[in-house]
């Protein structure tokens, strides 16, 4: 029952925009961004507040920029929105990037109560900083064109903007173009590619890339199988917290694949996965319960983690619920239950349940 396996389903890539930029806006720290900043951006006294919009209000952008983030948010300054996002566009409209930068986020994500989100006004402010180079700003601009659900969509235009950015070595966009090439999103479907972009990200320590570059390794997709070379990659992400691959490291440690097999180890590796949430550690986990490898054999349990995967939407979990339900299993037997769940398990393509229901079909119509 252990599996290894992708768990990205790419209907569209809208959940790029929640991975490009920053969640939420806030005001930089002064020495982050640049080392030009005046000296009023040091101080905190009144004389710095008055400094500071004097320099705004005789167009100076930097101050301007600093002045709109200070009303918007309150900082220093009673807060104003309408004033604070006046004061961005000036900055903006003078062609200081980090106030197109911010205005583009702004309008991109919204700001509940407050802005609402322009996706027209985001790709205005967001092509404007791009075309000066921000790498964080091409990614966003080409995550909104990518997105399905975008009024402003220009899917072409998305994918040349990722790649602007993935050159520059924005982490985001390496990651979303590994993940377009392995589906075959927008992108005619790669696997060569795909791992090009997953090494990438995965060089720059990013974790779900080092999980889906150590999968391409296992299953020898677009590289060389090696157990060996996946067992690095996850390692490298289960430190960091990658839920699915300490779920994989699972599934590795329970068939002796690049290490002894360690049904215990393995057992280890499913819990702490399980224990972050993942679908596929509570599932795997859940099967060792089942069988009882690794741990004492135990249906109630086993039942209670293949519920908590499938309903996070687990295809495989549905279906193993479904068929220990309708075997009373950890639980009173209950036909229409397991029914609904392989039902479930079987929209989503899932072989076995699909062939489970014909063959209930099958006897009921003899």
């Amino acid at each position: 029952m252990h599996e290894i396996r992708h768990v990205y389903g790419l209907v569209g890539v809208m959940w790029l925009i929640g991975l490009c930029g920053c969640a939420h806006l806030r005001m930089p720290e002064m020495g982050a961004w640049s080392w030009h900043w005046p000296p009023w951006t040091r101080r905190a006294d009144v004389t710095a507040d008055e400094a500071m919009k004097s320099d705004a209000a005789s167009g100076d952008a930097a101050a301007q920029y600093v002045l709109g983030f200070s009303l918007l948010y309150g900082e220093g300054l009673p807060r104003d929105v309408g004033e604070g996002l006046a004061w961005l566009r000036k900055s903006g409209e003078s062609g200081y990037l980090k106030a197109q930068a911010a205005l583009g986020l702004l309008y991109m994500k919204g700001m509940p109560g407050d802005v609402s989100v322009d996706e027209r006004q985001a790709v205005q402010w967001l092509d404007m900083a791009a075309q000066q180079g921000h790498a964080s700003s091409q990614a966003s601009l080409g995550a909104l064109l990518l997105s399905q659900s975008s009024a402003v969509r220009d899917p072409e235009a998305g994918v040349v903007w990722l790649k602007r950015a993935a050159g520059q070595g924005d982490v985001t966009a390496q990651m979303a173009l590994g993940l377009m090439y392995h589906k075959g999103y927008v992108v005619a479907q790669n696997d060569a590619e795909s791992v090009r972009w997953y090494s990438k990200a995965a060089g720059q320590g990013r974790a779900d890339a080092q999980t889906q570059l150590g999968i391409a390794h296992y299953r020898g997709r677009g590289s060389a199988q090696s157990f060996d070379e996946a067992r690095v990659w996850f390692e490298r992400a289960a430190a960091q917290g990658d839920a699915l691959a300490m779920s994989n490291l699972g599934v590795m440690a329970s068939r002796g694949e690049a290490m002894p097999r360690d049904d215990a180890q393995a057992v280890a590796w499913f819990r702490k996965a399980a224990e972050r949430g993942s679908d596929d550690g509570q599932s795997n986990l859940g099967a060792a319960y089942y069988k009882g490898i690794g741990v004492e054999q135990s249906f109630a349990e086993a039942l209670a983690l293949f519920r908590k995967a499938a309903d996070q939407g687990h295809a495989g979990s549905q279906f193993r619920l479904g068929l220990m339900l309708a075997a009373g299993q950890g639980a009173a037997a209950d036909d229409a239950a397991a029914a609904a769940w392989i039902e479930k398990a079987a929209r989503q393509g899932f072989p076995p349940a699909v062939k489970w229901l014909q063959e209930k079909a099958a006897t009921l119509g003899q």
